[in-house]
């Protein structure tokens, strides 16, 4: 393979990180220009995340807000089985990506363990072998759906728990999205960049505003 400008001026300033690095390990033990060697090394690690917004750019990484497209049915029956008995429920949806949409219209489920009217614990070798079984037939993590107590849309706020898993699935470069849904019909679309679109096919859900929504006709 080729090596690019990019490529080798990346490699270049991490060489000079590593120098700098030792540089400032030598200078702290001796109490001298620690500043300066600081300085050096933000300024270098300023220039290495330029250079990986470029390279972003240049493979055609999506600048616009992500866009996904689910059926008012499906919300539907997310719904019914989310609110099936008083106790939290949590599942992973996949689906096709078209157009440059992603299509959310499959859920697939995987064991607990531990759900309470509060919480739901996801059993992590099950979470692991279904993220494998997405892998082998070529499908993503585009969303996780659960419920919430309470109803009204303030019942979908995040807690501090769903923050965080949304942040490591967000860190580590993943598409998916949170959905969380109230005991009324209240769902809200959840990505903590904000980067993203929700386009509802269908009658039986509406706006209620920016990224929730209020599915009709539950009972």
């Amino acid at each position: 393979m080729k090596t690019t400008h990019l490529e080798e001026k990346r490699k270049t300033l991490i060489e000079k990180r590593e120098k700098l690095l030792d540089r400032f390990n030598q200078t702290a033990r001796s109490r001298k220009n620690t500043s300066r060697v600081c300085t050096e090394i933000r300024r270098t690690n300023e220039f290495l995340e330029s250079l990986e917004r470029i390279a972003s750019e240049n493979t055609g990484a999506p600048t616009g807000p992500r866009r996904y497209v689910v059926s008012s049915l499906f919300l539907h029956e997310c719904f019914k089985k989310l609110t099936a008995d008083p106790d939290e429920q949590f599942f992973f949806v996949t689906g096709s990506e078209a157009a440059g949409a992603l299509v959310l219209d499959q859920s697939v489920e995987f064991a607990h363990q531990r759900r309470n009217r509060l919480s739901v614990v996801a059993d992590m070798p099950s979470t692991h072998n279904l993220l494998i079984k997405l892998e082998q037939f070529g499908h993503k993590l585009l969303a996780h759906f659960h419920s919430h107590p309470g109803e009204g849309a303030d019942a979908t706020k995040p807690s501090g728990t769903d923050d965080n898993f949304q942040k490591r699935l967000e860190s580590a470069g993943h598409l998916a999205i949170m959905a969380i849904f109230s005991r009324d019909g209240f769902v809200r679309f959840v990505r903590l960049d904000q980067n993203f679109e929700i386009q509802i096919y269908g009658e039986g859900v509406e706006n209620y505003a920016p990224g929730i929504y209020r599915i009709k006709n539950i009972n």
